[in-house]
């Protein structure tokens, strides 16, 4: 695969984020971004999922391509997914084995791919089925390999359960608002304390259940203020238990406690480094690096979890 020009940005900006604005005072800090509108590769046509692992970084955009870069921004090896004319992937996770998890979205399939994407299975078909979906949205995986997928279409916004041989289990779930219930569920992520962490999109607010599919708890609110959610698109869970949410609504990343603290906000409107357009996708590293696919900038954002305390 032909390497194209590599498109890199890093910058030391001064005038730091702190909770949903800026502050004039305060040490600089380093933000990395890369990316611009494009084809070639190193660049993206509204990238809308990201997932890291072992300090590469997974970023798939709407024209179905899966681009893997290093944590600094370099472009290391890409493919693109069976068909796209339908729609796209809206995320990108990793299963125990190594492989690549991409829930094809609008193909109502999961593809599995070795780290080298080369396609090693797949599963899923259109229909309501126990083992059927109609826009699976997200998936992650528990340490026996058992497989969770967020799903929503024509009143089917549920969790479905999948054995690590890729074997209906069960599911759980319904449309609605009420607590427990989903409307366009876009997320789910394996927290460090086991539990599992929806983004609950058109409910405006973060669901936390047990693997049964027993709520927990909510986090967040509709709204634009601190703590509050406006259409988050992904979640991401650090290793010290607390959760990122990407929002979409309001241009910006919020952190809360694992038992739904508020921490802290990061971002505003706009293309400059630390603004957000549209951000759809976001990834906490091991070690506590956060990258964002910053949407309708075509780009990926690096910023440290701190920013959001």
């Amino acid at each position: 695969m032909r390497l194209g020009r590599r498109r890199f940005l890093s910058v030391a900006v001064t005038g730091v984020l702190a909770g949903c604005g800026y502050r004039s005072e305060g040490v600089s800090e380093r933000f990395v971004a890369w990316g611009t509108r494009g084809l070639r590769n190193g660049e993206f046509r509204k990238p809308r999922a990201i997932g890291v692992r072992a300090n590469e970084v997974f970023v798939v955009d709407t024209t179905g391509r899966v681009q893997v870069f290093d944590a600094d921004g370099a472009y290391l090896r890409g493919w693109s997914t069976p068909s796209s004319d339908n729609g796209t992937p809206t995320a990108v996770a990793f299963a125990p084995d190594g492989d690549v998890l991409v829930p094809d979205t609008h193909y109502s399939r999961i593809l599995k791919y070795t780290a080298d994407g080369e396609l090693a299975g797949q599963w899923g078909s259109y229909g309501k089925g126990p083992d059927e979906f109609i826009y699976p949205t997200d998936i992650c995986t528990d340490e026996a390999g058992t497989y969770y997928v967020s799903e929503y279409g024509l009143d089917a916004d549920r969790i479905h359960v999948f054995d690590k041989e890729q074997r209906f289990v069960c599911d759980w779930g319904a449309t609605g608002e009420a607590p427990g219930l989903m409307r366009r569920c876009m997320a789910i992520e394996m927290g460090v304390d086991g539990l599992l962490y929806t983004a609950d999109t058109a409910n405006h607010r973060i669901q936390c259940f047990e693997r049964s599919g027993k709520l927990v708890r909510v986090i967040g609110e509709p709204g634009t203020e601190e703590g509050q959610l406006k259409y988050p698109y992904d979640v991401s869970c650090a290793v010290d238990g607390s959760v990122v949410v990407c929002e979409y609504g309001n241009h910006r990343l919020s952190r809360f406690s694992a038992d739904g603290g508020f921490v802290g906000c990061f971002g505003r409107p706009g293309r400059a480094l630390g603004c957000f357009n549209g951000p759809r996708g976001a990834a906490v590293s091991r070690e506590g690096m956060v990258f964002v696919a910053d949407t309708d900038n075509h780009r990926v954002q690096r910023f440290s979890i701190e920013e959001l305390s």
